[in-house]
């Protein structure tokens, strides 16, 4: 998924083909409710799944942190620049259970004035809301739940391996104890699904107890990987390549700010190799100012047309690394406009 399918409040959404099967899944399982409570479960479960992954993005957009949301199989995720602050962390972590529990509420005061497959459909996203919301805050690596524990946790011991070390015990004996419950009562899926992340859980504790310092460089090896794979997809022409992996690398979390500028010049030039202007723009302008990133910022903006942001680049001190002849385009283009 190299572009997103569409954009909201500002933030770009990919959904990946799984999100689709899993929604299939959903329908078979209200079928048995009748087809419009089939219909209207996948309609909601797909919006809230949405909703919950925009309020991780809609905060960590407001910090400045250039989220990112995809829909998969399973939920979805929102990956963004690395928090600079733990109640940051916190509070973008906590966007998205709070999500669902604001939609639930309003579906329920929206069902209470309602009728018909209206009513159906907001009983339908109350209970939706209500599961996913308090699904996601059990303690339970990498649900939102374990990731709010272990920022506490981290806030509180200090020491991170630590704070590591009890968070995955917690998801080991939670998730093991609460997936115990779930197919005792027959809810197979959800059963199976706890169990994988308590399984889990169970091989990062392990992977930290036997060698806490191999995991960590284990953790940079894949964020340099990522990086050597984009730059020879870009040396070779293949910018879609180029520009998937730079973004799985900066969903790593341990990217130092080298390599986040490093990832930010692949982005850039590979955006501007393949027309993508508005996104090669976006990206120079993180950069510190360089002859390179000018001329990508120029050429974005003359194939832009965009004279009112032309007008304000030629006042930036990047703007003096162009050639002479390139900022006579621009303040010709300036003029026009």
């Amino acid at each position: 998924m190299t572009r997103p399918l569409f954009v909201l409040l500002g933030i770009p959404v990919w959904v990946s083909g799984w999100h689709f099967l899993i929604l299939a899944m959903l329908f078979m399982w209200a079928f048995n409710h009748g087809v419009a409570f089939g219909i209207a479960a996948v309609l909601v479960g797909s919006f809230s799944t949405l909703a919950h992954e925009l309020g991780h993005g809609t905060v960590s957009k407001l910090l400045g942190l250039e989220p990112e949301v995809v829909l998969t199989g399973f939920g979805g995720f929102c990956r963004h620049q690395p928090a600079q602050r733990p109640l940051h962390e916190f509070l973008i972590v906590a966007a998205g259970p709070a999500m669902n529990f604001v939609l639930a509420i309003g579906f329920a005061i929206a069902g209470t004035q309602a009728d018909g497959l209206v009513a159906l459909v907001c009983n339908v996203g109350m209970q939706i809301n209500v599961i996913w919301g308090l699904y996601n805050l059990l303690p339970i690596m990498p649900l939102d739940g374990g990731m709010l524990l272990r920022t506490g946790l981290r806030k509180v011991i200090r020491t991170p391996l630590r704070a590591d070390r009890v968070t995955y015990r917690a998801g080991v004996i939670v998730g093991g104890l609460v997936a115990a419950w779930m197919l005792t009562r027959g809810w197979m899926f959800g059963g199976i699904m706890l169990g994988m992340a308590a399984l889990e859980n169970w091989r990062m504790l392990k992977a930290l107890d036997v060698d806490p310092a191999r995991h960590e460089t284990d953790k940079h090896a894949r964020v340099r990987e990522l990086l050597d794979q984009a730059r020879a997809a870009f040396d070779t022409g293949d910018y879609d390549a180029a520009i998937r992996f730079s973004h799985q690398a900066r969903a790593e979390p341990w990217l130092s700010q080298s390599e986040l500028t490093h990832v930010w010049h692949v982005l850039a030039v590979a955006s501007a190799r393949l027309g993508e202007w508005e996104d090669a723009l976006r990206y120079a302008e993180r950069l510190p100012a360089s002859a390179d990133m000018a001329a990508v910022q120029a050429a974005a903006l003359m194939a832009l047309g965009d004279g009112p942001r032309a007008r304000k680049f030629l006042a930036t001190p990047t703007a003096l690394l162009l050639p002479e002849t390139s900022v006579a385009q621009l303040r010709d283009m300036a003029r026009g406009t």
